[in-house]
């Protein structure tokens, strides 16, 4: 399961960053500590899913305990961690096993 939420989220941090414009605000970014800090004390986000990107980066979904709020966060092999994308009403999938086992 952690790993079909972690497969998506770099596949919404992808779609996320093709479709900005070029004229788009920079991301918000800074020191991961202080950032997950931020989302813990303001919406009580936590992470939940953690994935490595093909070259090297992090990406961590946060989600509130409740589903209300959700953050993608990135952070890059050199350090710095953005918010790639944030929202309201986080939802879990059912995961459907196919195959020939299921």
């Amino acid at each position: 399961m952690t790993k079909l939420i972690a497969v998506t989220a770099g596949a919404i941090a992808v779609a996320t960053l093709l479709a900005m414009p070029a004229n788009a605000a920079s991301p918000v970014c800074g020191d991961r500590t202080k950032v997950l800090d931020s989302l813990s004390a303001k919406y009580a986000e936590e992470p939940v899913a953690v994935g490595v990107t093909a070259n090297g980066g992090v990406i961590e979904v946060l989600k509130a305990p409740d589903g209300k709020t959700w953050t993608i966060l990135f952070t890059s092999p050199n350090g710095a961690s953005c918010l790639v994308a944030s929202g309201e009403a986080w939802q879990e999938l059912e995961v459907k096993i196919s195959g020939p086992h299921a």
